[in-house]
């Protein structure tokens, strides 16, 4: 999986996966539970860890799922994809033309760091 954008600081986010600051990723294709994959920087680049996905929802699941103040789940969602902040995330999705109800919210863990 590619992780080559930023955070609104201009931190890569497969640096955020390496440190655990980044532990959910928005997508537009399902991912099935236990599977691992490779965290690469770019197209084409060496993979600088290895993940393994422990949770995919649709998004817009996800959000209704959660019995807590919407302010405190926008919050701890941004947080977990390595942005400071909810509406810095709806604009990443929006810059690139993705709806956020059209997400897949997979989460996962890293289990092994590669070479560099």
């Amino acid at each position: 999986m590619i992780f080559c954008a930023k955070n609104e600081d201009g931190i890569p986010t497969w640096q955020l996966v390496l440190t655990g600051e980044k532990t959910v990723s928005r997508r537009l294709k399902p991912m099935q539970i236990g599977k691992e994959f490779a965290v690469c920087p770019g197209r084409g680049k060496h993979a600088v860890c290895r993940a393994v996905v422990i949770d995919c929802t649709l998004s817009k699941v996800h959000y209704h799922a959660k019995e807590m103040d919407p302010a405190d789940y926008k919050y701890l969602e941004a947080k977990m994809e390595g942005f400071k902040t909810w509406d810095y995330l709806m604009y990443w999705l929006r810059s690139h033309g993705i709806k956020f109800e059209d997400t897949f919210r997979i989460e996962f863990k890293v289990i092994k760091k590669c070479n560099m």
